[in-house]
């Protein structure tokens, strides 16, 4: 079990690093704890909230759900990954997968997923995984939730992990080999690739990626999509694992379906390209 001596990155615990948007990458890991639920939190927590409902009362009490949220944004404060650089938290979205009671013993996993410079350029928002889960290793709660972070320059930023861009998906294409231009020989029709909110275009014509765009006048022939955590499992796996996540149900897809089972191998392709440019 990893705690706060053995996570990737190099701040101690509590402590302020004043971290620039520079100073983060996606696929970086941290994992915060052990924190022990108490009786006093489940009593704290209801003259907080209100929340006085019978299922927060007796002895197999359930915690409320926001309490997962609390302890979550509390044990990513102590880790002191971001400093005086955090100029505000966007958005968070978050998901409820187990009830948490009293006598849990709680830790959070940390993946740095999705690193945006604004348009400005002084700044970028970073979005976090946030993994709450038990000392059995279940995950009790969990979600993304991004900040906007001060910037030491207005540079360029790599975009080998930068899923779903314009500035990705032309990383792509330059190393697509000659087997994709055969798998497609007689193929007309666009392909986009979408990690959470992000989407990119691939026009492509016998072969040849004519453009990547971020949006097509007409749409895309398919649509093959996942989250930004998935994204970073297919670049980071030892082997191509795209046909194993494909149908694990990992990778969606809308549109054309005919079309895009027709596009397996070439699929396959943009996938060794995605790894090779992580």
């Amino acid at each position: 079990m990893t705690d706060l001596g053995e996570r990737t990155g190099s701040a101690p615990p509590g402590t302020t690093t004043g971290r620039s948007f520079e100073d983060f990458a996606v696929g970086e890991r941290w994992t915060a704890g052990p924190r022990a639920v108490t009786a006093d939190d489940l009593a704290a927590f209801t003259r907080l909230s209100g929340d006085d409902h019978p299922l927060h009362a007796g002895p197999d009490a359930i915690l409320q759900g926001p309490f997962g949220v609390a302890i979550a944004m509390g044990l990513l404060q102590g880790l002191g990954i971001h400093g005086d650089a955090v100029l505000g938290l966007l958005d968070t979205h978050w998901a409820y997968r187990r009830p948490v009671r009293v006598g849990d013993v709680l830790f959070l996993d940390v993946t740095i997923v999705r690193c945006r410079r604004t348009s400005r350029g002084d700044r970028g928002v970073v979005t976090r995984h946030l993994r709450l889960r038990d000392d059995g290793g279940e995950t009790v709660q969990e979600g993304t939730t991004s900040a906007l972070i001060a910037a030491r320059t207005t540079g360029g930023d790599p975009p080998g992990r930068a899923f779903g861009t314009v500035p990705w998906a032309e990383a792509l294409v330059a190393r697509l080999d000659h087997g994709f231009t055969e798998d497609l020989a007689t193929w007309d029709g666009t392909v986009a690739l979408r990690s959470g909110d992000d989407e990119v275009a691939l026009r492509i014509y016998r072969g040849r990626v004519l453009e990547t765009v971020a949006r097509t006048p007409r749409g895309a022939t398919f649509v093959l999509g996942a989250d930004p955590l998935t994204w970073l499992e297919l670049v980071e796996s030892a082997d191509n694992p795209f046909m194993r996540l494909a149908m694990a149900g990992r990778f969606t897809v809308t549109g054309d379906g005919y079309e895009y089972l027709r596009l397996t191998g070439a699929l396959h392709r943009l996938a060794d390209a995605a790894r090779e440019i992580a």
